[in-house]
């Protein structure tokens, strides 16, 4: 796969997940599918699907393939666009997942 562009909600993302002190991996392969950041330690993906949005059909399908797989677990999809919007998306999800640990 050639290398992309990101986009501004990617790189927000990833600012994000970097700060954090959170090891991720963009543009993670699961032929055939590529999702745009996968956290291994929390077999969490998630996506950036932005404004622009996806395919419902396709992303419950690809996300189902992905969670049978039984490498990925959660998969996220972060419509927020705005720097605070996408942080406090972020920042509820993972606190979840930090509460159903407990």
């Amino acid at each position: 796969m050639l290398p992309r562009d990101h986009t501004a909600q990617e790189n927000i993302i990833e600012g994000y997940l970097s700060e954090w002190g959170l090891r991720y991996e963009m543009q993670a392969s699961f032929p055939p599918y590529t999702v745009d950041f996968l956290i291994p330690e929390l077999n969490m993906v998630i996506e950036a699907d932005g404004v622009y949005g996806h395919l419902q059909t396709k992303d419950r399908i690809r996300d189902r393939k992905l969670i049978e797989s039984g490498e990925v677990l959660i998969v996220l999809h972060c419509k927020e666009t705005t720097k605070g919007k996408i942080k406090e998306f972020l920042w509820r999800e993972l606190n979840k997942l930090e509460s159903l640990n407990k």
